[in-house]
């Protein structure tokens, strides 16, 4: 079989949907992406990047094209070129889109953040009616918390079968801290349909071109809860940005978007998105099989399992109720047993 490289360099050259057939190709670079393979590419006067799926390429590439043909007029987005569902010679769907000239976002600079924030409030005020996906993301709080909270319950009763009542208990005083939550803020969504959302703004999914943020990789555009894309900015970075900067970008961003009510949403789920990674993780140790647990890479995982989660049940106290703060810290034994036991599958 061929090299992936050789493969798509013939489809470049030959294959009949190729937007660059009869040109000259050059393959510049290779590097590869979460679920993903994706070249750097020269055919005549022009760079592309061809991004060949490896998982879900039916929907994740479609969902692509159509966001970055969307807001590439507004310069932050990469302009698409085609997207192939049945590739002649391939495998997998390839996008094609011009290259970006730009530089890395700097995640310490205020001025790339705030950049940031700029092109997310510009795709959240985008026009909903030439959006035609629905985003995997959550549409609104309703919708956030009937997910997170139906995985709690199974979770919690293996807990009570597997030998950790405590752990079990708390997090059901969780879940109740957090159901009181959403009833209290559902009015809030009333009147905040969803938007078109980007789907994965990560810091190290942004260019810097001129000043100006220019968004990569739009697998999970679609419509989405505005809100919870920016809380999930904001809480994936809460180790890195300080708390006066992250105000400051949440300020930015409700200037920005024109809501006077979207600063309440974000924060109500910035209370709740430390409970969702808890429950993450600890519903995590039931997939971990025996024999998984025996392996050289597991042990060498096992702290930083063990901090993470700890961590994790820590700040969802002190998000939910800070009260619990305390049931949070007695609670390390048993993240270190449920972990380290090879009874836990």
């Amino acid at each position: 079989m061929p090299a992936p490289t050789d493969s798509i360099y013939a489809y470049l050259t030959a294959a009949p949907a190729s937007g660059f057939a009869g040109l000259s190709v050059e393959i510049l670079e290779h590097w590869r992406g979460d679920e993903n393979l994706l070249w750097r590419v020269r055919a005549g006067s022009e760079e592309a990047v061809v991004k060949l799926f490896l998982d879900a390429g039916q929907a994740r590439g479609r969902r692509q094209f159509d966001g970055q043909q969307l807001f590439a007029a507004t310069g932050i987005a990469p302009e698409p070129l085609w997207f192939d569902r049945y590739p002649e010679g391939l495998a997998r769907q390839v996008l094609v889109y011009r290259w970006v000239e730009g530089r890395a976002l700097q995640p310490d600079d205020a001025d790339d953040l705030t950049a940031l924030v700029a092109s997310l409030a510009a795709v959240h005020g985008g026009d909903v009616a030439t959006v035609r996906r629905i985003s995997p993301r959550a549409l609104n709080l309703e919708y956030f918390w009937s997910m997170l909270s139906g995985g709690l319950k199974p979770t919690q009763q293996w807990l009570e079968k597997s030998g950790y009542p405590q752990m079990a208990a708390f997090l059901r005083e969780l879940e109740a801290r957090g159901q009181t939550l959403v009833a209290e803020g559902l009015p809030l969504w009333h009147a905040a349909p969803p938007t078109p959302i980007h789907g994965d703004p990560r810091p190290e999914n942004v260019v810097i071109q001129a000043g100006r943020a220019v968004l990569l990789d739009w697998e999970l555009f679609g419509l989405g809860d505005p809100a919870l894309e920016m809380a999930e900015l904001l809480h994936q970075q809460r180790m890195r940005w300080p708390g006066a900067l992250q105000e400051h970008l949440l300020a930015e961003y409700a200037s920005l978007s024109g809501d006077a009510a979207v600063v309440a949403r974000v924060q109500l789920y910035r209370k709740l998105l430390p409970l969702r990674d808890a429950a993450f993780l600890v519903s995590g140790a039931q997939q971990v099989s025996p024999t998984e647990r025996m392996q050289p890479e597991y042990d060498q995982a096992l702290p930083m399992l063990i901090e993470t989660s700890t961590r994790a049940l820590m700040e969802s106290a002190e998000a939910l109720d800070d009260r619990l703060v305390s049931d949070a810290a007695n609670l390390r034994d048993e993240v270190e047993h449920l972990f380290t036991s090879h009874q836990n599958s």
